[in-house]
């Protein structure tokens, strides 16, 4: 089978953080399926921040960038950056594709992956990311009549009438799907997984990453746990909720909170530990993936944040984060119930500090051993060879 991989901000060893498409990628290519990936040449998630070369393979899986614009923040210039991406996708002229898979980081790729798809006579997946508009107007509070809105909404009507395949990161999904114009038979759950044949664990040579890696340490010389929160800094992250739940547990000199990575609130976050003295967090910009999972593994205690939408989050979650804490048996405080962390009652500062003094106050070896078996299981569900295998299995039908 030949393979169209369309992502807007697809990652990769040397290309970004986001590293689900090449996961994927990387599976079916070791199958026997051609397969090569799209991503828009420049993207805010770069890892070197310029733009990417036309062409280039890694690991067996071909990545070739279309032409957009550059862009400094969200606004009317990243925008035009994805109608770039979308105006290439048309030109695309490569051998004739069997399946064409178009995630949806935004919507607006199903159209030309629609046309493609006809011209082509190639079966098409839409993969959900988020719940489209459902995620602009709980999140960033946007009226159900802003323009953006509405576009972005009838763009997934459309995907769910015209895909043969509809995968989704969010396993209750589909009655949401369902009531925007999904017919039976279309749905499957392809989760953010895991890939133990993926990147490994390397401690971290870069400079920011011998910082982080001394911080973790000197930190546990001092009797403190590390609680890490690796990844996005923005507004869904919700991360002043856990600065201030530290601030409230100011007295208690067991905890250190580690945030590595960046995002739209980095600066504010900053401002806001600094005004409250917390000398107990410590922000360092993002690492390379080997890096990063160097400094989850030898963390003692992870956070996965975020503001909880029950309106949007009932149909389930599916952050990276999680499955990192998995595969090393680290155990996490979550606000957003998956089933596999230790939960806060709520997502308020009083609740999220309460549940940290009670991790603190158990028994570090029993919270790893129970975290491992609790992973043990999921893991079985979240290998991302069965997820490639699953959409193949959805494609061929």
């Amino acid at each position: 089978m030949n393979i169209w991989y369309f992502n807007h901000y697809a990652g990769g060893p040397g290309i970004g953080p986001a590293m689900r498409s090449y996961y994927l990628a990387r599976h079916w290519a070791s199958m026997g399926h051609e397969t090569t990936i799209f991503v828009a040449r420049f993207h805010h998630l770069l890892t070197s921040g310029q733009p990417l070369p036309a062409e280039q393979m890694i690991d067996g899986v071909r990545y070739l960038s279309l032409p957009a614009r550059k862009y400094s923040e969200n606004g009317v210039s990243r925008f035009l950056n994805m109608l770039d991406y979308c105006r290439a996708m048309q030109s695309v002229q490569e051998a004739k594709p069997d399946a064409i898979i178009v995630s949806s980081p935004h919507p607006f790729a199903i159209y030309p992956a629609r046309k493609l798809a006809q011209k082509y006579g190639a079966k098409l997946a839409f993969e959900v990311r988020d719940l489209w508009p459902l995620s602009i107007t709980e999140i960033a509070g946007k009226s159900k009549l802003h323009p953006i809105v509405m576009l972005a909404g009838f763009a997934q009507s459309y995907a769910y009438e015209h895909a043969d395949v509809v995968a989704s990161l969010l396993e209750h999904a589909e009655p949401y799907m369902a009531s925007k114009g999904l017919t039976p038979g279309k749905f499957i759950y392809a989760p953010n997984g895991i890939d133990l044949s993926g990147p490994q664990p390397t401690r971290p040579v870069t400079e920011t990453g011998r910082a982080a890696a001394k911080q973790i340490e000197d930190w546990q010389r001092e009797g403190r746990k590390v609680l890490i929160h690796p990844g996005s800094q923005g507004i869904p992250n919700a991360l002043d909720k856990v600065i201030d739940a530290v601030a409230l547990l100011k007295s208690d000199p067991r905890l250190g909170l580690l945030l590595v990575g960046s995002g739209g609130e980095t600066e504010r976050l900053k401002e806001q530990a600094s005004n409250a003295e917390l000398s107990n967090v410590a922000f360092f910009p993002r690492v390379p993936k080997e890096e990063a999972l160097w400094l989850t593994a030898a963390s003692d205690i992870g956070y996965a944040g975020g503001k909880n939408y029950p309106t949007l989050y009932k149909y389930g979650t599916s952050f990276n984060k999680v499955t990192d804490f998995i595969r090393f048996g680290v155990p996490f405080v979550e606000v957003i119930k998956t089933g596999l962390g230790i939960l806060a009652e709520s997502d308020d500062p009083q609740s999220i500090a309460q549940t940290l003094r009670q991790v603190l106050d158990e028994d570090p070896e029993k919270l790893r051993a129970d975290a491992k078996t609790t992973g043990a299981v999921a893991l079985k569900k979240l290998d991302y060879e069965t997820i490639a295998r699953r959409y193949l299995e959805a494609l061929s039908r």
